[in-house]
This record gives structure tokens, sequence and C-alpha cells, in this order.
């Protein structure tokens, strides 16, 4: 092994095991807790079969950890001053059991970088995209004590979501912006936990949020109460015949909107004004944290990739959520090998959706 480079973890780890173990201490907000998301009314049974098998989350507790000498490797993963362990329940790795992590395969680290003084992290995996920032990273920060800063921050910071969160939250310390190979060991690091997260919001997160967000409301939006979400600037998930959607949708009042060229402030209200959503399944359905009780929203899905994670959502917040699947012969399926693929819309079962 390179001397610049040191062994990786070798094993998964809770958090405030980690800390207690080597000195720390843990500040418990929230007592674990169960969630039952309630399945759609308006759904095939064959899809409320699907959901079923993800009806109920346990997350929590919710914490705050300081760990001497504890260390960040990449986007947002906690380490044991050691190096040996892996906080799991803050180091996300979608589709791995809590007993396994990519970071546990790698053959080396490079040696972590020192940081003096008291560093706090907030990064997550996948959160330099706006979903996995809004319901994993931001509500970490949140659930900082404002009054305790510490003088360093890691967390995602290029886009102006996350600036213009971070100037509303009133930070005024470091940023230090997430790496894939940083490895950096902190004199005094504090980590809160994910406040839930993508696939398992909480109704304590949905709360934070809303709280959170009451400066940047408008009361009104300039984009009415009917909106479509397109993704036709993307390279995957599209609409294969979106043309021939629009035309429905646009006669019937919708507007349609490119969130990725949006202020952040112009997405929240938005939805906060919003009755109807279509959408096909993608980032900017995290908005829905944003949406009042009983907005309706339709959601387009390609079989080989029926994600229920904005379902969940929908169902914290008390929307009227329509998923809508293709039939077909393949096999519902959420594995991420389908995640790239695009959509076709079944124009008829939207409109219906849009009816009843």
């Amino acid at each position: 092994m390179p001397t610049d480079h040191v062994p990786p973890p070798s094993r998964c780890e809770r958090l405030a095991d980690i800390a207690s173990r080597w000195g720390g201490s843990v500040e418990i907000a929230a007592n674990e807790t169960r969630t039952d998301y309630a399945l759609p009314a308006h759904v095939t049974e064959e899809v409320r079969e699907f959901f079923s098998r993800v009806r109920s989350a346990v997350s929590g507790p919710d914490l705050v950890a300081r760990i001497p000498g504890g260390r960040v490797a990449g986007s947002g993963i906690v380490l044991s001053p050691d190096g040996a362990g892996i906080a799991r329940d803050v180091s996300l790795d979608f589709g791995q059991p809590d007993t396994g992590h990519w970071l546990l395969s790698r053959k080396s680290l490079r040696r972590p970088q020192l940081v003096s003084g008291t560093v706090a992290v907030i990064a997550s995996t996948l959160a330099s995209g706006y979903s996995h920032w809004l319901l994993d990273e931001l509500p970490r920060l949140l659930a900082l004590d404002p009054v305790d800063q510490a003088p360093q921050l890691i967390a995602h910071t290029k886009h102006e979501f996350s600036r213009t969160a971070l100037a509303l939250y009133g930070w005024k310390g470091g940023l230090i912006e997430p790496k894939w190979q940083a490895h950096r060991q902190c004199e005094q690091l504090i980590v809160p936990s994910l406040v839930g997260f993508v696939g398992r919001p909480t109704v304590r997160a949905a709360r934070l949020l809303n709280a959170f967000v009451q400066p940047l409301h408008t009361g009104t939006s300039v984009y009415g109460e009917r909106l479509y979400l397109s993704r036709e600037a993307t390279r995957r998930r599209r609409i294969t015949n979106e043309s021939a959607l629009w035309a429905e949708l646009e006669s019937r009042g919708f507007v349609k909107l490119r969130l990725e060229e949006m202020p952040w402030r112009e997405q929240i209200n938005a939805f906060r004004q919003a009755k109807v959503i279509v959408a096909p399944h993608g980032a900017g359905l995290a908005n829905l944290v944003f949406c009042r009780a009983g907005t309706r929203v339709v959601e387009l899905f390609n079989r080989e990739y029926v994600n229920a994670c904005f379902w969940r959502l929908a169902a914290v917040n008390d929307l009227d959520y329509r998923p809508l699947v293709p039939m077909g012969d393949v096999p519902l399926s959420d594995q991420p090998a389908g995640n790239r693929l695009d959509i076709e819309a079944n124009i008829p079962a939207v409109l219906a959706a849009l009816n009843d």
C-alpha cells in the first residue's frame, strides 16, 4: 500500500455507538419512530401490491453526535476516529443492506487530511442533486442549533438552492465542499443524524422543511394551479410522446415547467400554490413536500423503474397521489438498472386521472 494511503473501513456501525466508544456525546432530539404510508386510493391492484411491500419504515432516533477525531470521507461518509468503522445510519448507500457499504470494498483511502477546530457535516450521498439535497441533506442542517454553529461545515454548496438555504439559515462559518476522493479527520466532528431521507420521509422532516421556507412564501405563483413538469431537457426518463401529451395538457390550462431553470423560491411557491401536478418520475417531485394537503399528483412511470419514494412523500403530506404505470408483461421493478429508461405516457389514463 502506498505510504500516502491507509486501509479502508472494515465494518458498519451506528453513529451513536461510535460517538460513545470514542469519548464523544449524543444528544437525542426525537426517538425512533415507525411511519405507515397510506396506499394510494386511485391505483391498479398490481401497483398497490407492489407498493405494499414498502408501506412501512422505521427511522431515527434523531440525534446530534459529537466525535473527537471523527473522520469524513467522500460525499459525507462518517468514519470512526481510527477509520475502521462506517457510521452506516448517516452514510447512505442505496441498494445495500445496513451491514454493507461500497467503501468497504475499496483497496485503500488517501491518508486523512487533518482539520483543526470543530467541523459539522451534513453532506450526504447523491446530495449534489436536488432531491437528495432537499430530503436528505437540508433537514440535517435544520437539526443543528443555529446558536451553536461550528466554525466549518461540510455541505454541498454549488447550486443556487443550497446557497439560498444556507443564507436563509444564517450560516456564518466556513464551508467545505465534499469531494469523492476527500478524506478528512476533524479535531471535533459534529454529526446530525438523517431526519428521514429519500424513500423514508417523515412527518418531522416535512414540518422542519416547511417551517424553514416560510419566509420564502409569496402567497402567489405566476405558474398557476396546474403544472406539468417536463424532462425534455434531460437525458433520461423523458416522455417519448410528450408533444401529444402536452397538447392535451396545455388545452386544459396546464403550464409546463423546467424546474432546473427555476430559482428555488419560485419552485417552492409553484408547488405551494398548485392544485394538480403531472410529471414523469424525477427529482423535481421532491418539491411535493411543499404542497398543500389534497393536491392531486399524477406520476408517470416505466414498468421497469417504479420507484415508490414520491408516493411515500405524498402520503406524509396527505396528497391525492395517482401513479400511472403502463400495462405489460414485464414485471414491475424498482432496480436501478431501469433508472435511465424513457416513459411512454398513456394519455387517456392521464386525462382520466385528471377528471375523476
